[in-house]
This record gives structure tokens, C-alpha cells and sequence, in this order.
């Protein structure tokens, strides 16, 4: 018997659980995407045509800087899990 099985595990990191690219309906709902400041670091904000906005955060490993503008076609909805957390959804 291992003592550490069953055990919570802390401080695990993030890992990369699924990708894919954003799909041709979900491109058609955004007017256009923005990188801004939010409580997470950097987000894409979304401009949706039907009015308002909405977040997702950035990856830490995209390349965009603020203020920049985002191709959906070349971004990437990366998913993110972790032991004891749900499941989180990125963009890059």
C-alpha cells in the first residue's frame, strides 16, 4: 500500500486537457475580439454583434499583447484541468 494514494495533492499545475479551434458559428456571433486588461491578466474581450461583451482570459503562453486585435480563425479555446478544480477555458 502507498501511503500517498488518496492523498490530496497541492500546488498541482494546470494541464492541458483539449484544444481546438473557436467554430464557424462561434466566429459568426463576434463582431470583432480585443485583448484588455481584466482580473486575470490579460483577456479577450469579445464583441458580440447581438450587443454587449464577454471574457475569456489569455493563456499564459499567447503571444498577444493589449490592445491587439484577435483572428479567430487562428486562436485556439485551449482547455485546462486540474485535481479538485474545474475545468477552466483559455484563449491563445
Amino acid at each position: 500500500m502507498n501511503i500517498f494514494q488518496g492523498l490530496t495533492i497541492y500546488a498541482e499545475k494546470w494541464s492541458e486537457k483539449g484544444r481546438r479551434n473557436f467554430t464557424s458559428e462561434e466566429m459568426a456571433a463576434v463582431d470583432h475580439a480585443v485583448v484588455v486588461e481584466s482580473q486575470y491578466g490579460l483577456s479577450a474581450c469579445f464583441y458580440m454583434k447581438s450587443g454587449g461583451q464577454t471574457y475569456i482570459p489569455l493563456s499564459t503562453t499567447s503571444a498577444l499583447g493589449l490592445g491587439e486585435n484577435i483572428d479567430l480563425s487562428k486562436a485556439s479555446l485551449i482547455t485546462l484541468g486540474k485535481s479538485g478544480e474545474a475545468d477552466i477555458t483559455r484563449v491563445e
